[in-house]
């Protein structure tokens, strides 16, 4: 790949971390445009935002976990000197992970990295939800809703419902329930190009919620609406380096798998 010469480092995290690459001999520019790639610093909502602030524009993002676990980090804050050589050196890859979209009952189009989900308002009830996957009835689940995640989202609020951990390379995106009412609905793994649809078949209380990444800036549902999920044509740039290549090392450390208490 290209050696990395300028960088877009978002507010606020460029007033304090832009030292970190001018001593190393990358600029740091204030914008987007003109910038070799992107740095996202945090934890993973944070480097969430990033991303989702620059699609479509094709920059390619690196990640640097200043928070906790930072499962879309390609380093930690106090090793991204190593990432930084590679990327003065053009010793990186770029993954290109997938965005799912979808357009709400009021005509709102909402995109994710992570995952689009329906889910029970605070002081709603339990949901009984049709899921259609490419013209095809696969259940009605009754549960407190139910989401469509990324292989990059797997690790997010797929996981703690329940759902697989899929390799970020996978070219498919998981359908899990929300505390579903039956034990035998279980996760569905189906492809990437797959159409989903969800219909609200009954509900209690208030009108269930459609969150894209955890907001709700996509309105809600009532009975008898349905909205569909899909892959969408944007895809996010973001740089793996050398150190990054062993996802399944990376994976056992931040669950502490192969650890005792």
């Amino acid at each position: 790949m290209k050696a990395v010469k300028k960088v877009f480092i978002p507010d606020p995290a460029a007033g304090e971390y832009d030292d970190i690459f001018v001593s190393a001999g990358i600029g740091v520019i204030t914008q987007s445009e003109g910038a070799d790639a992107a740095i996202a610093i945090g934890g993973d909502g944070t480097i969430l935002k990033v991303m989702d602030s620059l699609l479509g524009g094709n920059l390619p993002i690196l990640g640097v976990n200043a928070g906790h676990i930072g499962f879309l980090a390609d380093c930690e804050l106090e090793k991204v000197g190593d990432s930084i050589a590679c990327l003065l050196s053009g010793d990186y890859e770029i993954d290109y992970l997938p965005v799912l979209k979808t357009t709400g009952p009021g005509g709102i189009c909402m995109r994710a990295l992570n995952e689009i989900c329906i889910s029970r308002a605070a002081d709603g009830g339990i949901l009984h939800i049709r899921v259609v996957v490419d013209g095809r009835e696969v259940a009605v689940m009754a549960s407190d809703g139910v989401m469509v995640s990324t292989p990059s989202g797997s690790t997010a609020y797929n996981l703690s419902c329940g759902g697989p951990i899929l390799h970020p390379n996978l070219p498919v995106v998981i359908i899990t329930a929300i505390c579903p009412h039956l034990l035998a609905i279980r996760p569905i793994v189906v492809p990437l190009s797959s159409r989903i649809e969800f219909t609200i078949l009954r509900s209690r209380g208030k009108n269930p919620l459609i969150l894209a990444d955890g907001t709700a800036k996509c309105g809600s549902m009532t009975e008898g609406d349905t909205i569909s999920v899909q892959s969408s044509s944007l895809t996010c740039p973001v740089i793996r380096t050398g150190r990054r290549s062993d996802y399944y090392a990376m994976l056992g450390k931040k669950l502490g798998w192969g650890y005792r208490g």
